[in-house]
């Protein structure tokens, strides 16, 4: 019997230490430290919970990991790039609350950047990324898609922009 618990103990323990670790990187920003807040004060409020932050959830498919401005000009309109309806030039709720407030910083789908990259041109001739709102778990992605490229070139921009080094760790 003491056994059984025992094995128990130790399967609850391993799945809590999962856990926890999953939790630790999810609001990890690509610098190992603390995510920071996307969007701020007279901006839209942004992130998949409408938090703030990009953040790791459950259920959020289209992986809302990379904080970009939309409010720059480069690269041309998110939305028109990536083919979406033009959110990217509208006003929604504020992030300190109370009234509409223009879409500034931004939590978009890691995939759509990827996407975004390729038809704008290069990384070279995008809107300007908030590294340190940058989710850690958009690495981790582009890093487990290494070979095609247009994660490997959302991978680099990252990098370049930013200035870290992920392409050549494991």
């Amino acid at each position: 019997m003491r056994r059984i618990f025992n094995t128990r103990l130790n399967f609850i323990c391993v799945v809590l230490t999962i856990f926890n670790l999953h939790h630790v990187w999810s609001s990890e920003n690509i610098y190992g430290e603390t995510l920071e807040q996307c969007s701020h004060s007279g901006m839209a409020l942004t992130g998949y919970t409408r938090d703030g932050y990009c953040t790791d959830i459950n259920g959020d498919t289209g992986s809302h990991h990379i904080c970009i401005d939309l409010s720059s000009t480069t690269g041309g309109n998110f939305c028109s790039v990536t083919g979406q309806s033009d959110w990217c030039s509208s006003s929604m709720t504020c992030h300190d609350g109370g009234g509409l407030c223009p879409v500034q910083d931004w939590c978009v789908c890691q995939w759509a950047f990827a996407s975004y990259l390729q038809y704008a041109g290069g990384c070279d001739k995008i809107q300007d990324l908030v590294c340190e709102a940058i989710n850690m778990q958009a690495v981790l992605a582009y890093k487990s898609m290494a070979g095609i490229t247009k994660y490997d070139n959302a991978l680099r921009c990252i990098e370049s922009r930013c200035g870290v080094a992920f392409s050549k760790q494991q």
